[in-house]
């Protein structure tokens, strides 16, 4: 390994994060906004928003301390002064602290004055690796540079030597320059030039002072810090002593201020050689005051700093000058760490030394009070994060009962949750909560595992709607008030058989990955919900409606695709897999009449080319299992009676992934008339692939209509990538445009490049669908978005295998009343007008983001109890929220709430981290003002514009 590598590695594993208000370069901010509604049927319905990535950008920012001008008071003068005999070197004492919010590589150079008696020569830069002020062993390779990590420091000596027969003083300045620019001006270099330093010729007694901490850098809550400041007379001439106010006689005064919080229980130790035929004696002292001091003995400890309690050394060896060239001296005192101390506590400390250099009793003349190096000590972060049981998060549960859910209640015990047991085809909600454990404010993602397979399952905020989407925080350590309530939420298949189910919520911390906490959720067994059953004798009009799962078939036509056919929940499978149904037919004949029902299937969307079969078999013991060979009908059932059989579709190995709807029917053959029942069924193909392309799209629109989505191209890759982005939608004729800026559209992206640093390697793909008039309520066309990436382009990507390839699909549903919702962000400099970005894509902290929701009523029925949620992002603060509304009656009032049930027509102050933003509008009056109900329309038309400010932390 090169030395000086070592050494610079070394020093910024010493000296850690020192700073961590700023997001770091490169976080990706993500936002995705929810509604919940109930729909012009009476169902109750949610969707979501697009979701819009903001990507923080690099600061360049870095100090060089300590400051300094070079013409003396006033202004200030130079921030360090030493001296040596002439011909001798004199060691200035730098700290570089990276302010910036990622890597970044400072340039340092040095620059003689011009207000001074002499140019000090052969001036050089080098790392002190163990910043104690002096230039040691191994230290002696000069650097030029000094590359930091966001938050970390190193210390830096500038050593240069007085010319020799000269008198008077020489200034010297060290300069740093970072790697780049600033936020308004990238060509603009950040510079710090004020570091203004002077050397005194003298022949004079001179004493040296290095001051060193051990350990060097960061600490933890309840350890102890060890000062030592030492130094040696290097002058022309023996010291004399000073008077010390409340001490006997005169000496050389080592002092130092304990920093404000540590405590010092043991006696300090040290000891001052002065050669041979001298002796010299040491005394510990302390001061309360900074100014009066008295001897230190055990029954004055424990000595608590407090920013003037101080701690020292007093050298004395009778009158005169007795302490002679050569001598050295060592004060050495420990000091403890509370062990509450939170993450980034600073405990910086500089040494004085006061002694007579001309014999004239004080310490006033120049270069006779001397300052040693300053030592900083940081509080180390430690990170650590508890997840649990809903209000448990430690899994301490004391004296806590049930809670009740989705219709389901949950026992909680230690750091499980259970559910006895469920109804297929039903929702499933676990609620929980988070707390940072740690001493320091940290993020965190979610995750879970362990669900079992055709499980809907994902993670959303304590609305249980909202989705989570990237890390949640950051939260303050160790605040209860700062905990973060969230919920899985899973939709149980109507086929899953009895069985029980154990899933793993995991919550990770973003500072430090290896700090994780697990809680679980069961559940105990799987009932049989029949929310799919196919009915008997459905001739008019005797048509059955079994209410009791939910279900209302008022329709006789197969061909159906309203929100009133009964529906079995969408399964997600593999091209070649069978998904196995578990259907009933009661025969509900009030005429006690014996029936014999055809089984059929009749093909919907996407289903030729993608089903290999579709086959039928008794199940009559309801295991699941098929009970001998295929079946076409169902024999005689008796009135009353049900009979129980599966349905097997299985798809080609070769399916597309797209969505496969069928409808699953019974036909009466002793009806006269039609007698026909049916359930909708739908198997969604998936895209056996690697996802690079995020997310997922779904929406809703009306025919003719347009609709936009976005997605996020991310490269992981460590080299540059061109992609390709095109996909295979529009089935029905519908029309698919793709852009990169949201202006110039095309039928596919060619040679789409994404980058490896953080400003490049994503990139903003907008995928337009223009869908025709004439189109029936119900269709639903299925894209897959296909990015096809390679290191070196070729000619025809479309025919050479992809270096990295991504896909995102996109689900576009005709509808005849809905809810669609968009969102978009720009954004601003500061909290200016002036636009960083117009689709907020990047954004430096200190920016705001303003994001825009659109909810808009695209359908032809009113729409009630219209709430829309969004919450506040990871890594941003609040700083507004507004809305308007038209299309509504005369009187509807805007309403705002941060919790979904408490309203107000003012918009909410403040939002807490973790926090969601609800709006609606009111109106009707009949619900109280202060609530919203499904006596709240939305009509036809109408539109909820939302403007969602937050900043950048």
């Amino acid at each position: 390994m090169n030395k000086l590598f070592a050494l610079l590695v070394a020093a910024l594993i010493l000296f850690g994060a020192v700073m961590a208000q700023q997001t770091p370069a490169g976080t990706n901010i993500s936002n995705q906004a929810s509604a919940s509604y109930i729909d012009s049927a009476g169902q109750p319905r949610t969707t979501t928003s697009n979701q819009v990535i903001t990507v923080v950008q690099q600061v360049y920012s870095f100090t060089i301390t300590p400051n300094g001008t070079e013409t003396d008071p006033p202004p200030p003068g130079p921030g360090q002064i030493k001296t040596a005999l002439p011909g001798g070197q004199v060691i200035f004492n730098y700290v570089v602290t990276n302010t910036g919010n990622g890597t970044d590589t400072i340039n340092l150079s040095t620059a003689l004055g011009t207000s001074h008696n002499f140019n000090l020569l052969n001036p050089n830069i080098y790392l002190d690796t163990n910043c104690n002020g002096n230039l040691d062993a191994g230290e002696t390779t000069p650097i030029t540079s000094v590359t930091l990590g966001m938050g970390q420091q190193a210390c830096v000596i500038v050593t240069a030597t007085i010319p020799t027969n000269t008198s008077g003083y020489g200034n010297l300045n060290l300069v740093g320059t970072s790697q780049a620019g600033t936020p308004s001006d990238p060509t603009d270099d950040v510079v710090d030039n004020d570091n203004w330093a002077r050397a005194v010729a003298s022949n004079q007694a001179t004493l040296t002072a290095f001051k060193s901490a051990s350990p060097t850098g960061p600490v933890t809550p309840g350890s102890t810090i060890t000062y030592t400041i030492s130094g040696s007379n290097t002058g022309g001439s023996a010291a004399s002593g000073v008077s010390v106010t409340g001490l006997n006689g005169t000496g050389i005064l080592i002092s130092d201020t304990i920093p404000t919080g540590l405590e010092v229980s043991t006696m300090p130790t040290g000891s001052a050689g002065a050669g041979t035929g001298t002796t010299t004696t040491v005394q510990m002292v302390f001061s309360t005051d900074g100014t009066t001091w008295a001897a230190l003995n055990t029954s004055n400890l424990p000595l608590t700093g407090n920013g003037t309690i101080a701690v020292g050394m007093f050298i004395s060896g009778g009158s005169g000058a007795f302490f002679p060239q050569t001598a050295s001296y060592t004060f050495s005192f420990q000091a403890k760490v509370p062990d509450s101390a939170p993450a980034g506590t600073n405990y910086s400390n500089t040494a004085t030394v006061r002694f007579d250099a001309n014999g004239d009793g004080d310490a006033d003349d120049p270069g006779e009070t001397v300052t040693t190096n300053t030592t900083t000590n940081t509080v180390a972060a430690a990170y650590n994060v508890a997840v649990g049981p809903f209000e448990h998060p430690t899994g301490a549960l004391t004296g806590t009962g049930p809670y009740t859910v989705g219709g389901y209640t949950i026992t909680r015990s230690g750091d499980q949750q259970t559910i006895a047991s469920v109804n297929s085809g039903t929702t499933v909600i676990f609620r929980h909560t988070l707390r940072n454990t740690g001493n320091t404010a940290d993020s965190f993602t979610l995750s879970f595992s362990g669900a079992p397979t055709g499980w809907a399952c994902s993670l959303v905020a304590d609305d249980l709607t909202t989705p989570i989407s990237g890390p949640v925080g950051p939260l303050a350590a160790n605040a209860p008030n700062s905990d973060f309530n969230f919920a899985l939420k899973c939709q149980v298949p109507a086929t899953y058989p009895s069985s029980t189910a154990t899933i793993t919520i995991t919550a990770t911390s973003v500072n430090d990955p290896s700090k994780s906490d697990t809680t679980t959720d069961v559940v105990s067994a799987v009932a049989d919900g029949f929310r799919f059953d196919l009915y008997g004798d459905l001739t008019a009009p005797y048509q059955a409606s079994k209410t009791s799962d939910g279900e209302d078939n008022t329709s006789d036509d197969p061909d159906d695709t309203s929100p009133f056919r009964p529906t079995i929940p969408s399964t997600p499978a593999n091209p070649g897999t069978s998904v196995t149904y578990r259907l009933r037919i009661d025969n509900l004949n009030p005429n006690n009449q014996a029936d014999n029902y055809l089984l059929l299937v009749r093909p919907l969307q996407n289903f030729p080319g993608q089903v290999d079969s579709v086959l039928f078999y008794a199940d009559a013991d309801d295991d699941g299992i098929p009970d001998g060979a295929p079946i076409s009908n169902t024999g005689l059932v008796n009135s009353g009676d049900t009979f129980k059989y599966l349905a097997v579709v299985t798809l080609k190995a070769n399916a597309a992934p797209v969505s496969v709807g069928f409808n699953f029917e019974a036909k009466s053959t002793a009806s006269t008339s039609e007698g026909l029942d049916w359930v909708y069924a739908q198997i969604d193909v998936n895209l056996v692939a690697q996802v690079t392309l995020d997310p997922d799209r779904s929406g809703t629109v009306t025919s003719p209509g347009t609709i936009q989505y976005t997605h996020t191209l991310t490269n992981n890759s460590n080299t540059p990538l061109s992609c390709y982005v095109g996909g295979n939608g529009g089935s029905y004729g519908w029309t698919y445009q793709y852009s990169t800026d949201g202006t110039n559209w095309y039928g596919a992206l060619g040679n789409v490049s994404v980058g490896v640093d953080p400003n490049t390697r994503t990139q903003t793909i907008y995928v337009r669908v223009l869908v025709p008039a004439g189109e029936p309520i119900g269709r639903t066309d299925v894209n897959t978005v296909q990015a096809r990436c390679f290191v070196t382009y070729p000619s025809n990507p479309l025919a050479t295998n992809p270096d990295a390839q991504d896909t995102a699909t996109e689900t576009t549903t005709v509808v005849g009343g809905d809810l669609r919702l968009t969102k978009s962000a720009v954004s601003y400099i500061g909290n200016t007008s002036n636009v960083r970005h117009p689709t907020g894509a990047t954004a430096y902290p200190g920016d705001e983001i303003e994001y825009t929701i659109v909810a808009e009523n695209i359908g032809t029925g009113n729409l009630t109890q219209v709430v829309i949620a969004d919450p506040l992002p990871s890594y941003t603060t609040f700083v507004s929220v507004s809305a308007s509304a038209t299309g509504f009656p005369t009187g509807s009032v805007i309403f705002y709430s941060t919790d979904g049930t408490n309203w107000s027509a003012t918009p909410p102050a403040s939002v807490p981290t973790g926090g969601t933003v609800y709006v609606a509008v009111n109106t009707s009056d009949i619900d109280g003002p202060n609530q919203i109900t499904n006596a709240d329309t939305m009509p036809p038309g109408a539109k909820i514009t939302i403007t969602f400010r937050v900043q950048v932390q």
